[in-house]
């Protein structure tokens, strides 16, 4: 426990289980080094961001660093959030189709022994469908962006329709043969994959949708410019260390690169896109 009045910097996570925690224990440690405060780690684990009836981590200063979905972030900055800034820094996750990118994909997964029958997404029409939740980008917003512009149709297109609750429910979901098809975050996927090696035989992949502006890490303002700029710094350098260039690796990381404000925009041209359209509603 952190003695009373002695510097420490709190690292909130609204990412797992969907995100190992090893990912923020990395963060965590990286940041140790580079400000010599010791630092801890924060699991809210029931929500994806800061909720309007729960202590704000901003304004209540209940944390220095803050990991929260794109989703949460975009609604926090259209709400004026007080006391919130981006970190200029993000993870480049490994994936054949980000060249050096802080983006992520939606992955259209099958069961691998279906993979002869359900080649494209096309195929899939009347077939069972998981998404994790209405809100998820990757599971289910570029989705229905996708049924739009690329089959010119709805939800309709599926059969039944499940909501599994999360990225790892709707895998194991596929897995088990619950549903022919689901839409999952790449970068859940790529773990899953990682800690399960022996499912790369009973998961496959038809399609890559995207890319999406990966998770934004935030900076509580309270923190000196100071701090923030050695964090920042830290960042941005790990693959050049050994030591953090391993473990990088080690959770599916290339490097951390800069990034802007610019990089979530192409989440609004999603969700503005399928503006009024619903996974389990018609589009008219």
């Amino acid at each position: 426990m952190t003695e009373p009045g002695k510097p420490h910097l709190r690292l909130l996570t609204y990412l797992c289980p969907d995100l190992p925690l090893s990912f923020f224990s990395l963060v965590r440690d990286v940041l140790e080094e580079a400000t010599h405060i010791e630092t801890e780690i924060i699991v809210e684990d029931r929500f994806t961001g800061p909720q309007v009836d729960r202590a704000n981590p901003f304004t209540d200063n209940r944390a220095d660093i803050v990991a929260v979905h794109s989703t949460d972030f975009l609604r926090l900055v259209a709400e004026n959030q007080a006391d919130m800034e981006l970190c200029p820094a993000a993870p480049v996750f490994k994936h054949s189709l980000n060249k050096d990118k802080a983006v992520y994909f939606s992955e259209i997964i099958i069961h691998a022994s279906n993979k002869e029958k359900y080649k494209t997404i096309a195929d899939l029409k009347g077939c069972s469908w998981a998404y994790n939740n209405p809100l998820s980008l990757s599971g289910n917003v570029v989705i229905l962006d996708y049924l739009k512009k690329k089959l010119k149709t709805n939800a309709t297109f599926f059969g039944n329709i499940v909501e599994s609750g999360s990225h790892l429910a709707s895998i194991n979901m596929v897995k088990e043969h619950r549903v022919i098809a689901s839409g999952v975050d790449s970068i859940v996927l790529a773990e899953y994959l990682r800690d399960h090696p022996e499912d790369t035989k009973n998961v496959t992949r038809i399609a890559s949708l995207g890319p999406l502006p990966v998770f934004p890490l935030l900076f509580n303002s309270k923190l000196s410019d100071k701090v923030k700029h050695e964090i920042v710094n830290a960042l941005l350098t790990m693959e050049t260390k050994p030591l953090w260039a391993s473990r990088l690796q080690d959770v599916g990381v290339v490097k951390f690169i800069s990034v802007t404000l610019d990089l979530f925009n192409m989440e609004k041209a999603f969700t503005d896109s399928v503006s009024g359209m619903s996974i389990n509603e018609a589009y008219y």
